[in-house]
């Protein structure tokens, strides 16, 4: 990248408040780890000579061994939900398919899932929704469970090495909800869908059907480990 923009190592490193050497060892790999302020220093000394791309800039600081602290508003997070990734939950058909994160807010359903989950997404979040819309104890067959295994994955994301204050921010939130407050008192935590089949009713014909869950990480560039998919693949 330096040398894409015609810096000199003297030059980069003045403005890093380090030496042309220090650059040098981190170029041929003698340091390792360099500090938070000083990688933000290089980049925004790259940066004003050249355009940065959301990819050049998410690899120094993962070479860098950092992870991104900041914590992203939903509006940003929705912004960042392309237009091929509201094609990809189209093509899920009458499957229901949207996007959350890591605070179980919504991001982005389609057509299916709108109509599985009635109110969803007017309220915009998994856990509000599940907490304070009759609807949702109307289409979960097994409530319970669905709500339990929320609170447990909720316990879980938030102890990623991230800005914290979101975190208590949200806590003081739910736990308004004497159901959320008991759940997360209880301490359970899990990092995987111990029951991937869901039981569904149909809010207008009263009629049951399955749908196996997918949740799956999706990486970008911007804001990394902040986006998941969910895929609920009927079973026929």
């Amino acid at each position: 990248m330096r040398d894409e923009r015609s810096l000199s190592r003297e030059g980069l490193a003045k403005s890093a408040g380090v030496s042309a050497s220090y650059i040098n060892h981190l170029e041929i790999g003698r340091r390792d780890h360099p500090t938070r302020p000083i990688v933000e220093a290089l980049a925004g000394r790259l940066e004003r000579a050249l355009p940065l791309s959301e990819d050049e800039r998410r690899y120094l600081f993962d070479l860098a061994g950092l992870l991104d602290i900041e914590v992203p508003g939903v509006a940003d997070l929705r912004a960042d939900i392309s237009p091929e990734m509201l094609r990809r939950i189209d093509r899920c058909g009458s499957d229901p398919a949207g996007y959350v994160d890591l605070r179980w807010n919504i991001l982005a359903v389609n057509e299916a899932a709108h109509q599985a989950f009635p109110g969803l997404r007017e309220i915009g979040n998994v856990m509000h929704w599940l907490l304070s819309d009759t609807r949702s104890d109307a289409v979960l067959a097994e409530y319970d469970q669905v709500v339990e295994y929320a609170v447990a994955a909720l316990r879980a994301r938030i102890a990623l090495p991230r800005n914290s204050e979101w975190a208590g921010q949200l806590l003081a939130e739910l736990c308004r909800y004497p159901e959320f407050a008991r759940r997360w008192a209880a301490g359970r935590v899990t990092y995987s869908l111990a029951q991937p089949a869901l039981r569904l009713r149909d809010c207008l014909s009263g009629k049951q059907f399955r749908i196996e869950l997918q949740l799956y990480d999706v990486d970008t560039a911007r804001h990394p480990g902040w986006t998941r998919m969910f895929w609920g693949i009927g079973v026929r």
